[in-house]
């Protein structure tokens, strides 16, 4: 029992060091520079040990963008109307804007764009799964509501990092609000 919970806590451990050390060369660097050989040495391990816990930088990727997707989909939303759509706009940035820099860094460099579009498609899926019908309309006409949602917020919040977040979050979020409000306010019912 005491030599299960020793090799336990050595296991958990490794894999934090090797979690950390990938989370620190994200920030630090684009993904097609990421090498095993720097990850082992920065998590103090050898190659032999990161590929006993991944198969691949790949794999060690999936599992910190579920992570991440998990974060978002844990939350219980609604669509269904407008005032629902402002709080989650809201939400979304006030969230974003105090992120860590890892995950700004996946959702703002372009070589992590595509990274953060699985993310986000994950996240969607999910929303269009548990609100499903909030719009009243088709399945297809919905997923492009959805689509819309998830592409814009990005989108908007991609921007102001680019800019410098040189508007105050709360002008970032009174802008945002009005842009998607006004483009969804023709498939979402008034309050």
């Amino acid at each position: 029992m005491e030599k299960e919970k020793k090799e336990d806590l050595r296991v958990r451990k490794t894999k934090e060091a090797i979690r950390s050390a990938f989370k620190s060369m994200i920030c630090e660097m684009d993904y097609e520079q990421i090498t095993i050989k720097e990850l082992t040495q920065r998590a103090q391990i050898n190659r032999k040990t990161f590929y006993l816990h991944y198969s691949s930088l790949e794999d060690l990727l999936e599992e910190l963008q579920e992570e991440i997707a998990e974060h978002f989909i844990r939350r219980k939303v609604s669509y269904s109307s407008m005032k629902d759509i402002r709080d989650l706009i809201r939400i979304f940035f006030e969230h974003a804007a105090n992120m860590p820099l890892l995950h700004e860094r996946l959702m703002c460099s372009g070589s992590y764009y595509p990274i953060w579009e699985k993310i986000n498609q994950r996240i969607m899926q999910h929303r269009r799964e548990t609100n499903k019908g909030a719009f009243g309309l088709d399945e297809y006409s919905e997923s492009l509501v959805f689509a819309y949602y998830g592409a814009n917020s990005t989108l908007l919040y991609r921007q102001w990092v680019a800019d410098g977040k040189k508007l105050s979050l709360e002008s970032l979020i009174e802008m945002a609000t009005r842009l998607i409000c006004q483009g969804m306010s023709s498939v979402v019912r008034e309050d």
